[in-house]
């Protein structure tokens, strides 16, 4: 699938190089109209990165996004990862259900994850959707598919306090709204790696487990790129541009997952539940609503941000004298 560029400006050069591992296509009719998920993707994080403030002296960000479709068994090479070539991977949504079993594309997409998050450790890894679904399921939790329980359109939910910490550190914001679209739920949290839990970071009365996070055990591990190598390394970055402006909390984290869309502008989210509703997938009688909560103000550019942060491009957040 194809490469493409989402660029910052500066006057040094850093490329940061992101996989997105593509779970499937939204219907025909969003596809002919707005693209797939990496192109939805791909534009998140564009306008994320053109709100991002930065100093005149942080380095050029050259976001380097390429598709692989893991139902054809596509996935950036493990050579590629062990040289730190892979800075991080997304698994996006998918009209899968992560509650079938022995799909074999889905077997194969859960060990790849345990791989990555096992022995590439300096790899980020964020879920959305049937991916914060799929990565929760492939450590141990338990996926059920529940219509009473569905969510479709904006939908509020209250964050934990280390969910505030990660995903509102500047605002401190204690509840957050995002596009959704789902039937499936994790119901609860994965088992832990090597002994580090899992957090949630938030959940409302449908949905208790909002989204998760993996913690390293130190603040800003590197990413691959800058040290060549995807295995875990013992120091933190310590730079000028990170001790200007960070690191944020959200840098010393290993896996994020969000079950809401911040890749779903609002007119995608409501073309996406006429068609649903048009399949029957949404009940005629909750349609109305869920169009007009897809209206709604949500945190989807924030959520672009700080996966952005996750990555490295954090904002300028003091002003720093360098001559």
């Amino acid at each position: 699938m194809a490469d493409e560029d989402v660029r910052n400006t500066g006057d040094q050069q850093k490329t940061i190089s992101v996989a997105i591992l593509v779970a499937g296509a939204p219907p025909k009719e969003l596809v002919e109209k707005y693209g797939g998920f990496e192109v939805m993707f791909r534009n998140t994080l564009a306008e994320a990165m053109a709100h991002i403030p930065r100093h005149k002296w942080h380095p050029k960000i050259s976001l380097h996004l390429q598709a692989f479709n893991v139902l054809e068994a596509e996935f950036p090479d493990i050579a590629q990862l062990d040289d730190g070539l892979w800075d991080a991977v997304i698994v996006t949504g998918s009209p899968a259900s992560a509650t079938t079993e022995n799909v074999l594309w889905m077997d194969v997409l859960g060990k790849y994850l345990q791989h990555l998050v096992l022995e590439h450790p300096l790899v980020r890894i964020i879920g959305v959707g049937f991916g914060h679904q799929l990565i929760a399921r492939a450590f141990g939790a338990q996926i059920a598919r529940d219509k009473d329980h569905a969510e479709f359109g904006v939908t509020k939910f209250k964050l934990s306090p280390d969910g505030t910490e990660i995903l509102s550190p500047f605002d401190k914001e204690t509840e957050w709204a995002l596009q959704q679209a789902h039937t499936d739920r994790v119901i609860q949290p994965p088992s832990p790696v090597e002994g580090d839990p899992w957090i949630v970071l938030g959940g409302n009365e449908a949905t208790d487990i909002q989204g998760l996070a993996l913690r390293y055990p130190s603040e800003a591990p590197p990413l691959p790129s800058s040290v060549k190598t995807s295995s875990f390394v013992v120091f933190d970055v310590d730079d000028m541009v990170t001790n200007a402006s960070g690191p944020m909390p959200v840098r010393g984290v290993h896996v994020l997952t969000l079950q809401g869309h911040p890749e779903y502008n609002n007119q995608v989210a409501q073309d996406l539940i006429r068609v649903l509703a048009s399949e029957g997938v949404i009940d005629q009688s909750v349609c109305q609503k869920s169009l007009e909560d897809a209206t709604q103000s949500h945190q989807g550019l924030e959520c672009g941000k700080i996966i952005l942060a996750m990555v490295g491009v954090e904002p300028a957040t003091v002003e720093v004298d360098l001559s």
